[in-house]
């Protein structure tokens, strides 16, 4: 088959959703088929596979001249994105999409965008990786945007997330939660999603695990640790004012902070101000990141929205006491009291109690690593993932994968 993986997010980029895209393509590209992998980027649309670039100041004026002076000017964030949407349909429809057996694409506005130019006959798996309204809720909220800006965007993402999944052939997402918000929040018939737990290559993660770096455990200090963006919804600022009433119980331990993202440097600033300089580390974007957490004892992840974070399936393969919010999906991936912990969204002493406990009860400690390693082990298969998804595939295109 020949198979195009489309999104209308950058790839490259650090989040999930790319590490996802490339393993897919490469199980796919095993097995005999022809992938292409299409993806956004600040200055074009390209086939990163094929490293084809379709350069957007080619489309920009044709589109700008029939997109000035409609209402969509009101909002800078709604005019460009429906002006990215437009190039994307545009290069979309270069691409020959009769020419593919499938179409699957990784968000809402990819999937818009694609069911706009493609032919009847080609199959779109919509894949959408979180609640897009959701996602922007939050972010906008954390800006402070007045009111009727606030509303205007609320409704058009989530107009945006609807024509998206409506369009979908069959939708896939990797979690109930967020199915759920799928039949409830944008009327799509349950049976029209299918639900896939993600998978990672859990042997290739536990040797590269065992790869020095220039880290060391602390002496006489557990490390606490946080991989993913620096962004609002992730939880970051309560995380950090959990820390600090942490430092005033004790001293015998650190924090890692893994990842980049639009508001580290307010993090950084905060951490300071908080005097947590010799207690929280931003190591910034790793490479190494199945070392550092063979070197942590107690993973966190506060987000206020997640749906299936791919850090909370590595610590817990890495073996790390879990514990999470009970934010949208993370509640799906932690049994409470056997293979982690959950704790309240916004109470920055809850985390505090929570962390304590760990950091004093050694035995609770450890066995909830051990069990929590014993469990990824079975349920985070890479090739489980996969079947489930070639299983879609072939009720798609009925041809085998």
């Amino acid at each position: 088959m020949k198979i195009l993986l489309a999104t209308y997010w950058e790839i490259p980029h650090l989040g999930g959703v790319w590490p996802l895209m490339q393993r897919l393509a490469h199980a796919l590209a095993d097995r005999g088929h022809e992938v292409d992998l299409f993806g956004n980027a600040e200055a074009y649309y390209h086939v990163f596979n094929r490293k084809k670039r379709y350069m957007k100041s080619d489309y920009r004026p044709l589109l700008e001249s029939h997109l000035n002076g409609t209402m969509l000017a009101r909002s800078p964030i709604i005019y460009n994105t429906e002006l990215d949407r437009y190039m994307m349909e545009l290069v979309l429809a270069r691409l020959r999409l009769a020419d593919y057996d499938l179409i699957h694409v990784q968000d809402a506005i990819a999937g818009r965008a694609a069911a706009r130019v493609k032919p009847p006959h080609v199959p779109l798996l919509v894949n959408p990786h979180g609640s897009l309204k959701g996602e922007i809720r939050l972010l906008i909220e954390s800006n402070g945007l007045p009111n009727i800006q606030l509303n205007l965007l609320k409704s058009y993402y989530e107009r945006m997330e609807t024509a998206g999944l409506m369009s979908a052939t069959h939708i896939t997402t990797s979690s109930r939660w967020l199915k759920q918000i799928f039949v409830q929040e944008h009327g799509i018939p349950e049976k029209r999603i299918s639900v896939s737990p993600y998978g990672i290559p859990i042997e290739p993660f536990k040797a590269k695990m065992r790869i020095p770096n220039e880290y060391l455990r602390p002496y006489g200090k557990k490390v606490i640790a946080f991989a993913g963006r620096m962004v609002y919804l992730k939880g970051i600022e309560i995380l950090l004012h959990a820390l600090k009433a942490l430092q005033a119980i004790r001293q015998d331990w650190v924090c890692w902070m893994i990842g980049e993202g639009a508001e580290r440097e307010r993090y950084t600033a905060l951490t300071a101000e908080l005097g947590l300089q010799q207690y929280v580390t931003f190591l910034g974007p790793r490479q190494d990141i199945p070392r550092l957490l063979a070197l942590t004892d107690i993973y966190v992840q506060p987000s206020l929205q997640d749906n299936q974070p791919l850090s909370v399936i590595e610590a817990q393969i890495a073996g790390n006491a879990v514990v999470v919010s009970p934010a949208t999906g993370l509640p799906e991936m932690v049994e409470h009291g056997a293979t982690g912990w959950i704790v309240p969204v916004h109470t920055p002493d809850g985390w505090c109690q929570q962390l304590n406990e760990l950091l004093e009860n050694t035995a609770l400690r450890q066995k909830l690593q051990q069990e929590a390693k014993r469990q990824a082990a079975e349920h985070w298969s890479i090739q489980r993932y996969h079947k489930d998804i070639f299983r879609q595939y072939y009720a798609l295109t009925g041809k085998k994968v």
